[in-house]
């Protein structure tokens, strides 16, 4: 009986002590975003490059991301029901960009506390060339919690 005791007793200390999923980890696992770096098209090297102005929205999304500010990086959230995010840039009501990001998406186990989170796959971005000179792919993971800048942005 005292077997059985001291195994019960030890059994939920072990469940009190292991590490489970920390509330703000659960909570914010669906928050993905394709993060964007500006530069310039001008420079002969990766020169950071800033822009004054900036709006970003959302295609179908109910809200601006960004509303005429000064930006050197952008985060682009992701739609988890489709496999393309569609963003209008602007920096003037005449100077606008249609950026369109085309990717897959996977769901990833994480534990049954925490449950699942989307790891984004980037394959191609479309884009106008009224602000935008060019595009590059710079890391194609999009990961939760990741500060990694996934696309390089030229701006003229």
């Amino acid at each position: 009986m005292k077997l059985l005791t001291g195994l019960s007793a030890l059994c939920l200390m072990v469940l009190l002590v292991s590490p489970g999923c920390e509330g703000e980890e659960a909570c914010l696992s669906n928050q993905h975003a394709v993060q964007a770096r500006l530069y310039s098209a001008w420079s002969t090297s990766d020169k950071d490059s800033t822009l004054e102005n900036v709006s970003l929205i959302g295609i179908d999304m109910s809200d601006s991301i960004y509303r005429e500010q000064r930006l050197s990086e952008l985060f682009m959230p992701l739609n988890f029901e489709s496999d393309t995010s569609t963003f209008v840039l602007g920096v003037s009501e005449t100077l606008k960009d249609t950026l369109s990001i085309v990717y897959s998406k996977e769901l990833d186990f994480i534990s049954r506390d925490c449950g699942y989170v989307f790891t984004f796959d980037l394959d191609t971005i479309l884009y106008s060339r009224s602000i935008i000179d060019s595009v590059s792919i710079a890391y194609p993971t999009v990961k939760y919690g990741e500060s990694t800048a996934n696309i390089k942005l030229y701006i003229y």
